[in-house]
């Protein structure tokens, strides 16, 4: 029996940096940005759906940028590919400014996928 995925084309989320979350800089710690990161693209493709995806793989990743205590972040996602073998999720961070955002990260997650278990919707 095939299960069906349901992942929107482009997600959003937000966070603001805490204490406990920065270096004696202020600065957002790096594996804090991963891992935020990484749990908005599992919940995105994997919460919710009983599917035996596995967690994803890290195919890309950029840091451009330190925030900060008290910065407001936002993250969004865009699915890059999606196919029966394959799903590549981007994902970035950014902090909204007036007319402009200001990225501070982006990286690329792989899931694979098992076409036996999984029926695309359209």
């Amino acid at each position: 029996m095939k299960n069906t995925i349901h992942i929107p084309i482009v997600s959003t989320a937000k966070f603001t940096v805490a204490v406990d979350q920065i270096n004696s800089n202020r600065a957002l710690l790096p594996i804090v940005l991963y891992k935020k990161m990484e749990d908005f693209a599992i919940n995105l493709v994997i919460k919710n759906q009983d599917l035996n995806i596995p967690n994803p793989s890290l195919t890309k990743l950029n840091i451009l940028k330190n925030a900060y205590l008290n910065d407001v972040l936002k993250v969004k996602s865009r699915i890059k590919k999606f196919n029966a073998n394959e799903l590549l999720l981007s994902v970035e961070v950014y902090k909204e400014l007036r007319e402009d955002k200001d990225i501070i990260c982006n990286a690329l997650f792989s899931f694979d996928l098992n076409k036996n278990a999984i029926d695309f919707a359209s």
